[in-house]
């Protein structure tokens, strides 16, 4: 497939984006034993603090981005910059336990950001109001965040398209990582799959989910010279995380690897995403074979499928159900409309109610270690 670029759509995605960014942060529970900090990039007018929103494609698709073991959220500004600049929402998070070694846990956590936007989209009184478009949510994630980004996919519908870089794997676990195979065996939604020649802390591991991943579009791409650690913001340090091989040295520098993976995982999100087909072909097509026998790649693996998915039947959110709501009225089905809407009602009340119930879990444990203690 040949990559031809339609003046109407986006910027190439080997091109920088028009879009401002645009940042929030607050508390964000991640399921652990309080609130830690999330961030949110959304396209805007300028770059800055609560920047006005840039309102030109109406609604945006939204990438939940989860770390890796030993890494905080600040670690990728080179690819959350650069996918807003295109037209994406991204919602990051700082683990509250950078040690967890278990994927299952940023698994959940994307899944607790997705209804996190949801209810942002559906708030009155939030700035990001009516920003997300609600049936295009991607998980993306780095090493363990990457694997984890995998089981979200597989367990959350809503997901529409999953990326991971370098996913991580530990064959020292195998019945966690039995089980996590099981996971990912379910994924149905689009997946591509980013590793670098040279990792030596997951090596095999981006193949080995590929393969796991039922029939589908998926895809992987293998960066000439590149490693684990170079999927990180740029560092002097040689990262060593215990327990784990040192990481192979790199044919390439920080630059260079982050520049090649936002080429391919911009294409891939506006492909899976926004319905621009023409740059499936920078993944999979001949500008990918270019780069394979250019050396720029050292592997690339594709199979054929739907990009995008079928969007889901149902709406999502209070607004998207009154907007149902008022078709199925308009033809007369004055029963579904008032189902619809009270549906959705009941659902954000429920989000209320988990709100409360996790802040009030939060202050019970306070408490109870101050009696201890």
């Amino acid at each position: 497939m040949t990559t031809t670029f339609v003046p109407e759509s986006p910027v190439r995605p080997d091109r920088p984006g028009p879009f401002g960014i645009g940042t929030i942060e607050f508390p964000f529970w991640t399921g652990g034993p309080g609130f830690t900090l999330a961030k949110i990039s959304y396209p805007a007018e300028y770059d800055g603090w609560l920047a006005p929103a840039d309102k030109s494609e109406g609604s945006y698709p939204s990438i939940v981005f989860a770390p890796a073991t030993w890494t905080g959220s600040n670690m990728y500004d080179w690819f959350t910059d650069y996918v807003v600049r295109h037209g994406y929402i991204v919602f990051r998070y700082f683990p509250e336990n950078i040690l967890a070694l278990d994927p299952h846990v940023h698994a959940d956590t994307i899944s607790d950001a997705i209804d996190k936007l949801i209810d942002i989209d559906d708030d009155r009184f939030n700035p990001l109001r009516g920003l997300i478009k609600q049936d295009a949510f991607a998980a993306v994630g780095v090493s363990l965040g990457g694997a984890g980004a995998l089981i979200a996919a597989a367990k959350d519908t809503r997901i529409r398209a999953v990326m991971g870089f370098a996913p991580g794997r530990n064959v020292k676990e195998p019945d966690l990582y039995a089980r996590i195979d099981a996971d990912v065996a379910k994924v149905a939604a689009p997946t591509l799959i980013v590793s670098g020649q040279n990792d030596k802390i997951s090596p095999g591991s981006g193949v080995h989910y590929l393969n796991l991943v039922p029939r589908g579009y998926k895809a992987y791409v293998e960066i000439s010279g590149g490693n684990h650690v170079q999927f990180l913001d740029p560092s002097d340090m040689d990262i060593h995380l215990p327990g784990l091989p040192r990481d192979g040295k790199p044919g390439i520098d920080f630059a260079e690897q982050h520049a090649i993976t936002n080429v391919y995982a911009t294409a891939f999100l506006h492909a899976a995403l926004k319905g621009y087909g023409h740059c499936e072909g920078y993944v999979s097509g001949e500008d990918a074979m270019t780069a394979l026998k250019n050396g720029r790649l050292s592997d690339l693996r594709s199979e054929a499928g739907p990009l995008p998915l079928p969007f889901p039947p149902a709406t999502s959110g209070v607004r998207g159900a009154v907007a149902a709501a008022g078709t199925a009225a308009a033809s007369g089905n004055l029963v579904e409309a008032a189902t619809t809407v009270t549906s959705a009602l009941l659902l954000r009340v429920n989000g209320l109610v988990r709100d409360v119930a996790r802040g009030v879990e939060r202050a019970t444990v306070a408490v109870e270690k101050r009696i201890v203690g």
